[in-house]
């Protein structure tokens, strides 16, 4: 059963459901053509010098079904981060979960300053 979670954006519920592989790669396709649905091709820095409130406009409508530019438009900060990370733990929190104890044992091989 897919995950989903429920953000109040604007007084309006906005359901953020878990997506199928396949189509997480097309809106990566889609979103960073570049990278040809490849996430260790994205190129971020090239990614924030065009970021814009356009950027968010024409993106998060693409992520989450059912929010326009209007919804985006009209929301808080705080209300479109909490919306982003919903998108995350929905579509990525076993991604989470492994990738924190590998960043522990990486830096714990690290040498460390004296």
């Amino acid at each position: 059963m897919p995950r989903n979670k429920t953000v109040t954006l604007n007084g309006k519920d906005i359901i953020v459901q878990e997506k199928r592989i396949k189509e997480l790669e097309s809106l990566i396709k889609e979103l960073f053509p570049e990278s040809k649905g490849k996430i260790a091709e994205i190129d971020l820095g090239k990614f924030m010098e065009s970021a814009d409130f356009n950027l968010l406009y024409k993106t998060l409508p693409k992520l989450i079904p059912g929010l326009t530019a209007e919804d985006v438009e009209d929301a808080y900060m705080s209300e479109l981060e909490e919306l982003l990370g919903a998108f995350v733990d929905v579509n990525f929190f076993g991604l989470k979960q492994l990738i924190q104890p590998m960043l522990k044992v990486a830096q714990s091989g690290l040498p460390q300053k004296s």
